[in-house]
């Protein structure tokens, strides 16, 4: 996975890269205002000689960015599940279900949360200008 953004900041050794988010349509959102195409911020370590305003190319291994997304959308959905099938067998009631699943919900994104990592795995490579 790759995205490329601008330096904006550089210190200790890492730097924050702006990256613009493009949506689905191709990230022209600006011009029909119909979905959000706002910026996010992304701290890695910093290559050599790389200075604020430098365009850099962040690559994300996409074995991690599976990960990830597997984390953060397969674990919750399998505790959906999971609560959902448990509070029915319990008590025959789909009222029941209901709840079993908003709680599997809540501990899916506990546990996924827990068992994220905390650094990112991203390179930076600056690019010409």
């Amino acid at each position: 996975m790759e995205q490329t953004g601008y330096v904006t900041e550089v210190n200790n050794g890492k730097i924050k890269v702006r990256v613009d988010r493009e949506s689905a349509c191709g990230g022209n959102c600006v011009s029909c205002k119909g979905c959000p195409a706002d910026a996010i911020i992304v701290e890695c370590d910093a290559p050599c000689g790389v200075k604020v305003g430098d365009l850099v190319k962040l690559t994300m291994p996409t074995k991690h960015f599976y990960f990830r997304a597997m984390l953060g959308y397969g674990i919750p959905v399998v505790f959906i599940i999971v609560g959902a099938v448990l509070g029915y067998t319990a008590t025959k009631n789909d009222g029941a279900s209901i709840i079993g699943a908003a709680a599997g919900l809540v501990l899916g994104l506990l546990v996924a949360k827990l068992l994220t990592p905390k650094k990112n795995k991203i390179d930076a490579e600056i690019l010409d200008n």
